[in-house]
């Protein structure tokens, strides 16, 4: 099996989110109302980090006009308190990892095919079940080193499975 190539193998363990459910961009993100302006007004639901983010995004059955957003809930956290948002159950699983720019369409095509590459010529994974668009973060939500950086970090999770022999 080759090196991993400036990528990183990790596993995600099961959690429990708060899931904007499948909307556009806009409603995920957009301003007033958005499930965005929620998160921010409810952060104390939300499970802190120490190193890594513990939210996601992905295409809703590679519907790109359709994502969903999922943030980690602290453990007390119930519907009611999420509501109109459900709690969901993140099922885990075992991810590639790359980090390409968000703002540079070139790059993150380049990273994804690379990716790509690395999964196919493996031999031992292959590509996973979910979630079938794979899904991204921002590692840095202040946004203060992607500022000084000139870029917005992506990190691409593309989900893997252990390929049958």
């Amino acid at each position: 099996m080759s090196k991993l190539k400036n990528m990183r193998l990790v596993e995600i363990p099961r959690f429990r989110a708060v899931s904007s459910g499948a909307r556009t961009l806009g409603e995920i993100f957009g301003g007033e109302g958005s499930f965005s302006s929620w998160a921010d007004a409810h952060s104390h639901l939300l499970e802190k980090h120490i190193f890594e983010p513990l939210d996601f995004l992905w295409h809703e059955d590679r519907d790109i006009d359709r994502s969903v957003w999922i943030l980690a809930v602290r453990d007390e956290v119930t519907e009611e308190d999420t509501a109109p948002y459900e709690i969901v159950e993140f099922p885990g699983g075992m991810f590639l990892v790359a980090t390409g720019d968000e703002n540079d369409s070139a790059d993150l095509e380049e990273t994804v095919s690379g990716m790509f590459d690395w999964i196919n010529g493996s031999g031992v994974f292959e590509y996973g079940d979910f979630p079938i668009s794979g899904m991204c973060n921002m590692p840095n939500p202040d946004g203060a080193i992607d500022k000084a950086l000139g870029i917005a970090q992506q990190q691409i999770f593309l989900p893997l499975k252990f390929r049958e022999k």
